[in-house]
């Protein structure tokens, strides 16, 4: 039974949906939502989408649109840790907004295009983190999330690790 419950906590653990998805926050007013639009679409962002006639001009509201620009923005730059802060405008989230129209999909991994350049004053100003591209951070998450959840399943089995206790 151990053993059981042992499997079926690392089997939740180191299970996670990929998909990532960066998101305009709700409550933000429209000029601080546009300015992220504007830097967003002004740098790295594919905002062809969100124009007059493409797949995901509508709902035609700045935050629909901001949500787009930002989301495009943050898998251009390969989900790299602050790539979607916007100067506290935008945050990830593992959803999709909920009032997409037929035809509209967000992207929700990484792009295979890199980003290249420097990212000027407004950009993303998240807090940082690990220095490295999506990819390898969702691979060291999962290793880490591997070896302790293996080190709990050990630790409360028969198994005896070779530490002393206090």
């Amino acid at each position: 039974m151990r053993a059981f419950l042992g499997l079926l906590l690392l089997l939740a653990l180191t299970t996670s949906s990929s998909a990532i998805y960066c998101l305009c926050k709700d409550g933000i007013g429209e000029k601080e939502l546009q300015t992220t639009i504007d830097y967003a679409c002004g740098s790295l962002a594919d905002c062809n989408p969100i124009h007059d006639n493409g797949s995901c001009y509508q709902p035609n509201t700045v935050k629909n649109h901001c949500d787009w620009a930002v989301n495009s923005y943050f898998q251009k730059a390969a989900q790299v840790s602050g790539s979607c802060d916007f100067s506290g405008t935008a945050t990830t989230n593992q959803n999709p907004p909920s009032n997409l129209v037929s035809g509209c999909i967000y992207p929700s991994s990484p792009s295979t295009t890199s980003p290249t350049g420097t990212t000027p004053a407004f950009g993303p100003t998240g807090t940082g983190g690990f220095s490295g591209n999506g990819a390898s951070i969702l691979v060291i998450s999962h290793v880490l999330t591997l070896c302790f959840s293996s080190l709990a399943f050990l630790w409360g089995s028969d198994v005896k690790l070779g530490f002393g206790h206090v």
